[in-house]
């Protein structure tokens, strides 16, 4: 188990003024980038569906254009692990925030063939971002406010989620759903003008030695087991994102603004989740929060697949949102707690990948069973299976031993 010392803290650079408190949250703002690149989409799917040969259905063909960003993201999360062997984590973050104004922008100008390419380079570069910050969360952040950044970061970017969410709507509906992607550059725009001025270089050195290569990947070969929670809890937590909208069209919201504004209720609910992830935390242990987190999503893809009502699928999504408002934070406190501050930049990469590697398998997985036994019952059956495993985390977590709070890591459910 590994213990913050002062080696791996490098600190906040500089004193807490509200500028670099400001640049130091756009820093952090890797899921907010991440999320982003996925809500902007979300509304306009059944749009860009129309224009695809499965007719605008929840086929195969729709429900890979929904996996290829995820497949760019895991692709991204292990390119990231080879760029911070030899690049620092905010030369990183700057560089792919322009990348993503372009790669994202170009979106506007793209027939359906080129926005699939478009959108697994939107994978790639979100990933790097994605990894990119929560290194330096790990790097600027001391560890007892750690839980609070990432809580409010997670907040704050499921904030932006719905406004994103509900500008796409409204724009797709008023100019069509490719005039959607141009809300990508003017983001990234903004949040590069405030890092590259109001934050300092890392001044974390880049160790390249072979010697130092090999004992740094030992040191992230430890940590598998957190990433095979990963891909198993957000092969649930994806589903909300990967079939919500076409459950919203089915009941019959048939514009991307009123599927916009239904699914902000599931942003709303990931705010005030992720503010309240520190205090949950503290209640509970960390040993507890999987159970915690998969009993909430169980129960809400339960109810989202027994839906009668728009109603009912508001409270679901509700729900719904608790489980993803705990889980991201809690997920990267548990790297950053177990990954020492040499290898805390490839471990986040690796930790990228595989949480959209679970996400990319997600609805490739699903479509055929959506097609053999339909869109609500099957995510029933994914709910189902997420209350067995949280019988099987609740377990677990009583027979683990909660480990010291403070600098000191905790240990994970």
């Amino acid at each position: 188990m590994h213990v913050d010392s002062a080696e791996d803290f490098v600190g906040e650079y500089g004193p807490r003024t509200f500028l670099n408190s400001l640049g130091l949250g756009v820093l952090a703002t890797g899921s907010l980038l991440i999320g982003t690149m996925l809500t902007v989409v979300i509304p306009i799917l059944p749009n860009i569906a129309k224009e695809i040969p499965s007719g605008g259905s929840v086929g195969l063909p729709t429900q890979i254009l929904i996996a290829l960003p995820m497949l760019g993201l895991v692709i991204g999360g292990v390119l990231s692990t080879m760029l911070f062997s030899h690049i620092r984590a905010r030369t990183v973050f700057l560089g792919a925030l322009v990348l993503y104004a372009i790669v994202g922008g170009l979106g506007y100008f793209a027939d359906v063939t080129t926005l699939i390419v478009l959108r697994l380079l939107m994978g790639i570069i979100s990933a790097c971002i994605g990894a990119a910050s929560t290194a330096l969360v790990g790097e600027r952040v001391a560890p007892d406010r750690r839980p609070r950044i990432l809580g409010l970061t997670m907040a704050a970017a499921s904030v932006i989620s719905i406004v994103s969410m509900l500008i796409s709507g409204r724009v797709a509906d008023l100019f069509g759903w490719r005039a959607s992607f141009l809300v990508f550059p003017v983001l990234a725009m903004i949040l590069f003008a405030i890092a590259a001025f109001f934050t300092k270089p890392s001044t974390a050195r880049v160790v390249t030695a072979k010697k130092t290569e090999v004992s740094n990947w030992q040191a992230i070969s430890a940590l598998w087991p957190v990433f095979l929670f990963v891909v198993v809890i957000n092969l649930t937590a994806f589903t909300t994102n990967s079939q919500a909208s076409f459950v919203l069209a089915e009941g019959g919201i048939t514009t991307s603004s009123g599927r916009a504004q239904v699914m902000s209720v599931n942003q709303i609910m990931i705010v005030v989740a992720a503010l309240m992830f520190p205090a949950v935390r503290g209640w509970i242990g960390m040993r507890f929060m999987p159970a915690m987190i998969l009993m909430v999503m169980g129960c809400g893809l339960v109810l989202l697949g027994m839906t009668t009502s728009m109603v009912h699928a508001a409270i679901a999504l509700a729900i719904l949102g608790i489980g993803n408002g705990w889980l991201f934070p809690y997920q990267s406190s548990l790297l950053l707690q177990r990954a020492s501050g040499a290898v805390r930049g490839q471990a986040a990469g690796l930790m990228v990948s595989s949480q959209f590697l679970a996400d990319a398998v997600n609805p490739i997985v699903l479509g055929p069973l959506v097609l053999t036994i339909g869109l609500r019952n099957t995510i029933a059956v994914v709910g189902a299976l997420s209350l067995l495993g949280f019988m099987a985390a609740l377990v677990v977590g009583a027979r683990t031993t909660e480990a010291p709070s403070g600098n000191q890591q905790l240990s994970a459910g």
